[in-house]
């Protein structure tokens, strides 16, 4: 077997799970119309999508791929700016989460398994594409095509708690290339896991940015990754419950 768990293992997995009592990150992953999600690809036979990739840090990742006609955003045509709705800027990007998230921020409990014998816990994070490039908060001048995705609830957004990603859907490598697009997503997934571009490895793995990665990449965590995944507090590591650490290395 490969480094990926295949598709029945990791069935298996989450059937113990949840059998046992289990703590999970559910993805709500929402998308525009003429969008589409990253597809799982193959390696080395294994079957490689979210749940699998995280599993190597040894967190349960499911997603609820959710809501999948929010209309882009359109509006009078400005001669002055006649691509402004090519983009999506911060604020409109938290409007469009406001009107669609179903999840709360933050985690939730319940009972689960043989006869709601346990307790399990879940935590939430939301996840869209959207049918623009990204716009900055200085507006035009902030106009970037060449990003595919961000993690935008960390420092700088409105919540500061590492509970929302975005694919930006127009981006000619997203909406292109689905092996570099589903990289791009773990890759966001991990910030909002309190990971860093310095937990990568520097060379191929899944935290480094796309422009140090290129065409050399693959869908496996570095041992700092690992580590942190698997051995820091999880108030530190679960999504939506404490802000974005950006020590380099990590202290928690």
């Amino acid at each position: 077997m490969g480094p990926f768990l295949g598709l029945s293992r990791i069935v298996l997995v989450l059937a113990l799970t949840t059998l046992i009592g289990c703590t999970t990150t559910r993805i709500e992953y929402d998308r525009m119309t003429g969008t589409q999600y990253p597809q799982p690809v193959t390696v080395s036979g294994d079957d490689v999508n979210l749940t699998t990739i995280y599993w190597q840090g040894e967190r349960v990742v499911t997603v609820d791929e959710n809501t999948t006609n929010i209309a882009p955003l359109t509006g009078p045509a400005n001669p002055l700016d006649p691509d402004q709705y090519d983009y999506i800027n911060p604020a409109e990007l938290e409007t469009v989460e406001a009107a669609n998230r179903r999840d709360p921020i933050g985690p939730v409990s319940f009972n689960c398994g043989l006869w709601n014998a346990f307790t399990c816990t879940r935590y939430h994070l939301y996840g869209i594409v959207v049918n623009h490039y990204r716009e900055g908060n200085c507006g035009i001048a902030c106009r970037n095509q060449g990003m595919l995705g961000l993690m935008y609830a960390g420092a700088g957004g409105a919540t500061n708690d590492r509970s929302a990603f975005v694919s930006f859907w127009k981006n000619s490598i997203v909406n292109s290339d689905n092996g570099k697009y589903l990289r791009s997503t773990a890759h966001e997934v991990g910030h909002a896991f309190n990971l860093n571009h310095c937990d990568g490895d520097g060379s191929t793995t899944i935290m480094n940015s796309t422009g140090t990665v290129g065409n050399t990449y693959n869908y496996q965590f570095s041992a700092s990754s690992l580590d942190h995944l698997q051995n820091h507090n999880d108030n530190e590591v679960w999504p939506g419950v404490s802000p974005r650490d950006y020590a380099c290395p990590h202290v928690h």
